[in-house]
């Protein structure tokens, strides 16, 4: 039996976290698809459609409630990407050259090749950020379950991203034992270099654990046996769903229009 209050989308205030799981897994495949699209529109060789759509990411992270939170999460996002653009600057030789210092040279298709790598781990890293910012694997997991999908194929993919926590949290505990126990793992990259070992086989070891004991307990609970299956709470459809389907549709719309008219001018 479902209680009212376990119902996740009456915990959620804002109408786009409360959106149904589906309508925001579209919402990232479609920002994908215009972010592809987009990047092919170049102005002298800048992609400059492209770096223009990124900032739909913040307008989308402050309509969610999420604005600080998602700009602490992305900051290494952006400095990896910011080293890949200095990388390819400096590396990438061809056309113009921009700046100079000392004996490193600042080319135009250095900068032009770092703003499109760069730009592209921001967009799409930026984007599943968000989903995952504004929806729990559970919600997730009810949804493809919902939709009919074999529930080994979804406890198989539920199991994979929920993996990373699950690793991390034991990566942490192994580090504090093992600091108790003497072991230096903070320092230079010497000092970690020699603690890599002594963490990497406990925490290979606890994940095949893990996995045994995480397999016997979904026999025990019935996992086989065929039937129809019950769950602790419901994902209900938000009354926003449709409208922010058709927004993002005819964003797209408009988004593969301006670019085949374009391509025909």
């Amino acid at each position: 039996m479902v209680r009212p209050w376990e119902t996740l989308p009456l915990g959620k205030c804002n109408k786009v976290q409360a959106l149904y799981p589906s309508v925001k897994l579209l919402i990232t495949g479609l920002y994908l698809f215009c972010s592809a699209v987009l990047s092919t529109i170049r102005l002298d060789g800048y992609p400059v459609f492209a770096v223009g759509w990124f900032f739909i990411l913040p307008l989308l992270a402050r309509m969610s409630g999420i604005f600080r939170v998602f700009c602490r999460d992305f900051l290494k996002i952006f400095l990896v990407s910011l080293f890949i653009l200095l990388v390819q600057c400096f590396s990438f030789r061809g056309g113009e050259i921009l700046a100079s210092f000392a004996f490193l040279k600042f080319y135009k298709a250095g900068l032009i090749k770092g703003m499109i790598l760069g730009f592209s781990i921001m967009n799409t890293a930026g984007v599943f950020l968000w989903m995952f910012k504004t929806m729990e694997n559970r919600e997730l997991a009810f949804a493809i379950d919902a939709a009919g999908m074999n529930r080994m194929a979804s406890f198989v993919f539920m199991s994979s991203l929920g993996m990373i926590r699950t690793l991390e949290r034991s990566s942490r505990i192994i580090m504090d034992a093992q600091r108790a126990r003497g072991l230096e793992t903070q320092g230079n990259i010497l000092v970690r270099a020699r603690a890599f070992s002594p963490i990497l086989i406990p925490l290979i070891l606890s994940a095949v654990t893990s996995a045994e004991e995480r397999a016997l307990t979904l026999e025990a609970r019935g996992f086989d046996v065929p039937g129809t299956r019950t769950h602790i709470f419901t994902v209900a459809h938000s009354p926003y769903d449709r409208a922010a389907r058709r927004i993002a549709l005819g964003i797209t719309a408009c988004v593969v229009g301006s670019r085949i008219a374009l391509w025909l001018l």
